[in-house]
């Protein structure tokens, strides 16, 4: 009994340790995966000459076969003001090529080291206004000798097909997506996409660092895990993503799917990105267009706050503050009118997914966020949900919750600083295969500007500007997170025609 009773005592002493600790550094358990953290960065191999390509990130090795690779702008995109994409000799969005994957447990990656994995692959340039870069984005999609989707786990990452290369280009930090989608993953109790830095090889040509992402759709018990069975019956939900036409439309069912009924995003373009066209009949896609036009009439009516017709049995609270809180610290343009996914498990209520955050952080090339302002607040479905004084009050709490721990500066700029240590040379590798884009202003100069540059030209300056910037952004945030109060304020929602 009495070494019973020391063993309780000693393990409540250690519980109120942990919680004082959590306290004080505001840390949180988390599942998620870091490369950066979990993984050995570069030692510098002894067996051979520096005319040998040697790294500490996994290589991923294309080649095209002498195809042209498609989804590249056309010299009719600027005259159209449109983002027109060449196509395949066959007339479809995707060439066949094979890709290696080398990814050696452990020590450092060789290109004549044995592949992870070695596939064939739909292949073509992915993205909107990144298309036009030289530094290109990839769409992925394994498959097999026949054809079909072939899944394969990933530099660690659940076994799917489809994947999306993301070469950090605009952003010359190197680090915004990566930083964000896993500080979102830590964040938000739901999915969010895993990301490895890997360093690409394309038809022999070093291409640099890139981003390997799992893209936001279902898979067999993996990413958002959309289709459910229950005695012998299946059942799915589905994803929809408001983005730009072009892109939209590739490798979705827009040829059965034109919401009609939209309400107040009507100049946007929403397509049903899961169930893919193999699986998505008209009678489908016209249940979800009317269930998603369905939740935009409550959310947009007079009843949108009531407890039995309200916006509240439609979606999961938490996970659109998180989502918003996320968008808004990171002041993300594209929120709510681009790569914007929301979802719908069978039997549950509407998410959201974050994705991209390539124009985060003053990384906008139009124009300047700095650390003023909210720009996410009246984006997209929020416009309303912030007229709601509850909601409004659960974001400002949590906004408070956060920022002692993961939105804290010391936490985003130890995260910022210790990735790119992490990374190595392969900066420097990157940074002189594309000096060109560091000597390039790329991002307009405003008036702001005269006294902050947007313009870096070294990855130590992007590095040192992505800083400073989030830690100005939280500094004005905690000054004036209470005034998303005055959103849902009476007379600011007065209707002054009745």
């Amino acid at each position: 009994m009495k070494y019973k009773l020391i063993g309780i005592a000693a393990i409540a002493a250690m519980i109120i340790a942990v919680c004082f600790l959590n306290e004080m550094t505001g840390d949180v358990p988390t599942q998620r995966y870091h490369q950066h953290l979990e993984e050995p960065g570069y030692s510098p191999c002894t067996d051979h000459g520096d005319d040998v390509f040697c790294t500490h990130l996994p290589i991923v090795v294309i080649d095209t076969e002498n195809q042209d690779i498609p989804g590249q702008t056309t010299e009719y995109s600027d005259m159209f003001d449109e983002n027109l994409h060449t196509k395949a000799p066959d007339g479809t969005d995707y060439i066949n090529v094979s890709v290696k994957v080398i990814d050696n447990d452990e020590g450092n990656n060789h290109l004549d080291d044995e592949a992870d994995f070695t596939t064939r692959s739909l292949f073509r340039v992915r993205g909107h206004s990144s298309r036009k870069f030289e530094k290109s984005p990839y769409l992925m999609k394994f498959v097999n000798d026949r054809g079909e989707d072939r899944d394969i786990e990933v530099m660690g990452m659940d076994a799917h097909h489809e994947w999306a290369l993301n070469g950090p280009y605009l952003d010359k930090s190197l680090v915004r997506n990566y930083l964000w989608y896993n500080i979102s993953g830590d964040i938000m109790d739901d999915y969010v996409p895993n990301v490895r830095y890997c360093e690409l090889f394309l038809n022999g040509d070093y291409r640099g660092v890139y981003l390997m992402t799992e893209t936001i759709t279902s898979g067999n018990n993996c990413r958002l895990k959309l289709k459910t069975s229950s005695k012998g019956e299946n059942f799915t939900g589905y994803l929809v993503r408001v983005d730009r036409p072009v892109e939209a439309e590739l490798g979705s069912a827009r040829d059965i799917n034109v919401f009609t009924e939209r309400v107040k995003i009507s100049r946007e373009d929403m397509a049903i990105r899961y169930p893919g066209k193999s699986s998505l009949t008209p009678e489908l896609a016209k249940e979800i267009e009317l269930d998603v036009s369905a939740f935009e009439k409550t959310l947009y009516s007079y009843d949108h706050d009531t407890e039995n017709y309200g916006f509240r049995n439609w979606i999961d609270v938490d996970n659109f503050i998180d989502y918003y809180l996320i968008n808004e610290f990171t002041c993300n343009v594209d929120m709510g009118s681009y790569s914007t996914y929301l979802y719908k498990r069978p039997g549950e209520k509407y998410r959201m997914c974050v994705w991209d955050f390539n124009n985060s952080c003053n990384n906008y090339t139009q124009e300047s966020h700095g650390r003023y302002g909210f720009i996410a607040v009246e984006s997209g479905y929020y416009s309303m949900l912030a007229k709601d004084e509850e909601f409004e009050h659960k974001v400002i709490k949590r906004y408070r919750e956060l920022r002692k721990n993961y939105l804290s500066d010391e936490y985003i700029v130890n995260y910022i600083n210790d990735t790119l240590n992490w990374l190595g040379p392969a900066v420097e590798r990157n940074y002189r295969r594309w000096k060109s884009a560091y000597e390039t202003d790329m991002l307009d100069t405003t008036e702001e500007n005269i006294y902050v540059n947007r313009n870096q030209y070294t990855p130590k300056e992007a590095q040192e500007f992505l800083c400073n910037w989030v830690i100005e952004r939280g500094s004005w945030l905690d000054d004036n997170i209470d005034v998303l109060n005055h959103y849902c304020h009476p007379s600011r929602n007065k209707d002054w025609d009745h």
